[in-house]
């Protein structure tokens, strides 16, 4: 028989072992339990929203973008500063300065950034003439055991009112902020929790889709469209549904050719961007129809770039006979500028014995593009060494037809041959001497064959930086490592294609906001300089019409004295000449108001000029304000950026522009 010691540290073990027991099984199941895949906010939103965005790893994504040198140097702008200095209304700046309060405070709060730690997505739907929003958000770890709003919200003081509704075997918790005079409801389910304005949004739904007693956004045709064409595994998604916007009138006639839109978003060390836009080929006009049937290509024009390019863009579905027609018709809206446009297209003709429709649209074919290699700040302009180039269907011909033209040159034209390639140019000095052009450069406009191209520039020397980087690849831009990263020459086919190395744009761009400030300073310079001329002038008229005046006086004065003269006629020995000297005194009182006039006039034209100088003074200096606090921070930023791409490809049912960062 066991004694009661040993039966009682039994009993006890037993007890330790089964709590034990229990709390592994606990722990095991609270693991299987978070392991389980996250609910996707597809399953839980209803469909046909106006507008859905979704966002993972929020917190990761808005921590990158502000401490990156893009968003510091944008979040040093003074935007208040800039909006005051730009006449923006008391109100407005009160309005951006609240708005900035907030924002800052609400990304300070330990709850917020808990709750928009992971994924955050909002759907805004259009019902019965009203809206309704929902915002879901992806609970972490921490925040999944228990629905932490209405735990938490005992913090927010009395202010708070929280009233607890069942639906479907679900909590709804709608929470009423009494000082605000606002309120929100919010449900969890699984690991989303999802919020909507008291008056904005019916939880009741989302619990219906979630119960499969309504359709998914993820059964929406439209959005799946969308979903299937996005990045399989990207970080951000937003769609646009136009075509519910079919109650806006102004909006139904211009969209329904693109009834749907979407933008994808994917992070890495090339970040990637695609907008995807739906098509409907029944709403759109014959010529677009035309440009959608053209099919992708592979850009050959890559070879013709040297590596010293800071921008580039090459599109191989142009329709030049298409594009002549399509001005021709705008312009015939203006029938002014259509006269004098004909007028000088004709004078053009005449000048060079060509019909621009007959001889020189045919020879062009459907590649069109250009590079630009730098920006010369050295002339009385800046000046762009850009380089134009567009594939011939005919070269023969057009050789022959630009060897015409030589013949009947507006210029005169000299050539040199270059690796057994001839190139055609106008000097510099010839532009100098013809149309002033001052360059103080390297600027001798040409053109040449490469191949199939037809070669424009406005230097010969880019001309033999295109025929040494088409001879030599290392020597043109397919040997950059950003054409690499970009894909953008591995055989791929595109409708078009845009390089830019933007922290080379960037730093241009600076030079030429120096160049531009270093101009509004010298019109304000001048400025001065006319109102202290002006000033000078305004007080030698006042001076002028001061000394008219009192000639004016002294003239009534002595006609007052004519009229009122106390000589007895009998005393004068010709009375006609008193009448003679009164119309004398008078003419001489008329011109004198007459000079009186004319000087108030010419002050009052005065006034006008110096006012006009003082206005574009007064816009000289907002514009350097601009530059210098708002133009320049951003292009700073841009500097971290150092290439961007884009590339367009479409179909009869989908256009895709993908955006590449570096």
């Amino acid at each position: 028989m066991p004694t009661p010691g040993r039966s009682l540290g039994y009993e006890m073990k037993n007890k330790t072992s089964w709590l034990l027991g229990a709390l592994l099984v606990s722990v095991l199941g609270a693991w299987i339990w978070f392991q389980r895949p996250g609910l996707a906010v597809e399953e839980v939103l209803p469909s046909n929203p106006l507008v859905f965005g979704r966002l993972d790893h929020m917190e990761e994504h808005i921590h990158e973008a502000v401490h990156s040198d893009f968003g510091k140097n944008v979040a040093a702008i003074d935007l208040p500063d800039v909006l005051n200095r730009n006449n923006f209304s008391p109100k407005d700046v009160r309005d951006l300065e609240l708005w900035q309060k907030d924002l800052r405070q609400l990304w300070r709060n330990p709850l917020a950034k808990r709750f928009l730690g992971k994924e955050a997505a909002v759907a805004v739907y259009r019902q019965d003439g009203f809206y309704r929003v929902f915002v879901a958000l992806r609970l972490t770890p921490s925040t999944r055991i228990a629905e932490l709003l209405g735990q938490l919200s005992h913090h927010w003081g009395d202010n708070v009112n929280v009233r607890r509704q069942k639906y479907r075997g679900r909590v709804i918790n709608h929470v009423f902020f009494k000082k605000e005079g606002m309120g929100i409801a919010y449900v969890r389910i699984r690991d989303l929790i999802v919020v909507a304005p008291q008056s904005l949004g019916h939880l009741e739904d989302v619990v219906d889709v979630y119960q499969q007693r309504q359709e998914s956004l993820k059964a929406d045709p439209s959005f799946d469209f969308v979903r299937q064409n996005a990045y399989p595994s990207g970080d951000g998604l937003v769609f646009v549904n136009l075509s519910l916007f079919s109650g806006f009138t102004s909006l139904s006639s211009q969209t329904a050719a693109f009834p749907v839109w979407g933008l994808s978003y994917m992070p890495g060390p090339v970040s990637k961007y695609k907008v995807m836009i739906g098509l409907n080929k029944k709403y759109m006009p014959s010529g677009m129809r035309k440009v959608l049937d053209c099919p992708a290509s592979t850009d050959e024009s890559l070879s013709l770039v040297p590596a010293n390019a800071i921008a580039y863009h090459w599109g191989g579905c142009y329709d030049f006979g298409q594009l002549w027609q399509s001005l021709k018709e705008g312009l015939e809206v203006s029938p002014g500028v259509a006269a004098a446009v004909r007028e000088v297209k004709g004078r053009l003709e005449r000048r060079l014995h060509i019909n621009i429709r007959r001889d020189v649209l045919p020879l062009l074919g459907h590649e069109m593009g250009g590079y630009l290699t730098d920006v010369d700040m050295q002339g009385a302009y800046p000046f762009p060494r850009m380089l134009i180039f567009v594939k011939v269907s005919d070269r023969a011909a057009a050789e022959r037809l630009l060897d015409r033209l030589a013949v009947n040159p507006i210029a005169d034209i000299h050539g040199e041959e270059y690796q057994h390639i001839k190139i055609h140019y106008i000097t510099a000095l010839h532009l100098w001497t013809t149309i002033n052009l001052d360059t103080r450069g390297n600027v001798d406009p040409g053109y040449c064959f490469v191949g199939d191209y037809l070669l424009v520039a406005t230097s010969r020397q880019l001309l033999k930086g295109s025929i040494d980087a088409y001879s030599d690849s290392l020597r043109s831009l397919i040997s950059d490592d950003v054409v690499a990263q970009f894909s953008l020459a591995d055989g791929k086919k595109f409708h078009s294609v845009t390089l830019m190395k933007t922290a080379e744009l960037s730093r241009r761009a600076q030079d030429f906001l120096g160049w531009a400030d270093k101009y509004l300073s010298d019109r304000i310079s001048m400025a001065a300089a006319y109102k202290q001329d002006g000033d000078n002038k305004q007080q030698q008229l006042d001076e002028a019409i001061a000394d008219k005046n009192a000639e004016l006086l002294l003239a009534q004065k002595k006609l007052v004295q004519l009229k009122n003269t106390s000589l007895p006629v009998a005393d004068i020995d010709d009375p006609t000449l008193v009448s003679g000297a009164i119309a004398d005194l008078s003419r001489e009182e008329q011109t004198i108001r007459d000079d009186i006039a004319n000087y108030t006039e010419q002050k009052q034209d005065l006034s006008r000029i110096l006012d006009n100088y003082a206005l574009g003074a007064q816009s000289a200096k907002l514009t350097m304000y601009n530059m210098d606090n708002l133009v320049t921070p951003v292009l700073k930023g841009l500097e971290s950026i150092d290439a961007q791409a884009v590339t367009v490809r479409f179909s009869d049912k989908i256009l895709e522009t993908e955006f590449l960062v570096k």
